[in-house]
């Protein structure tokens, strides 16, 4: 009696793993939560990379004011945004920094005819990476 109860049990384990294998119904293993840190950007470390380009900017500027190049006019409408933007930037508004970003590209847009050398090609690369780093 007790190997009829064996093997009755036996066939039953058998019987409903084969039925447990063919039912389709699959269990997804569960994944671990993961905690990650919160991301933080330092703003200063931001600011410092603003400056250093709002630098190279006015450094092009002065490299375009030429005979053939920017006037004098130009070069100082230019100087008076990129001075605008540097305020903004060292008081920590890089929001009020943007429009300010955008009016300068867009007058070295206008100025382009005038842009044609070399230096014309880093001032365009330089307010390029300005306007990436303000996010304009």
């Amino acid at each position: 009696m007790k190997t009829l109860k064996t093997l009755a049990f036996g066939v039953t384990l058998a019987v409903g793993g084969v039925l447990a294998a063919c039912s389709g119904t699959t269990t997804t293993p569960s994944l671990p939560a993961v905690s990650l840190p919160p991301v933080s950007i330092d703003p200063s470390a931001a600011a410092s990379a603003v400056v250093a380009v709002l630098d190279e900017v006015d450094r092009t500027i002065d490299a375009n004011q030429t005979a053939t190049g920017l006037t004098v006019e130009e070069q100082t409408a230019l100087k008076d945004l990129v001075s605008q933007v540097r305020t903004a930037v060292q008081t920590g508004d890089l929001s009020a920094a943007k429009p300010t970003v955008d009016a300068l590209a867009a007058k070295i847009t206008e100025l382009d005819a005038k842009l044609g050398t070399d230096a014309g090609t880093q001032l365009k690369a330089a307010t390029e990476q300005l306007k990436t780093l303000v996010g304009s």
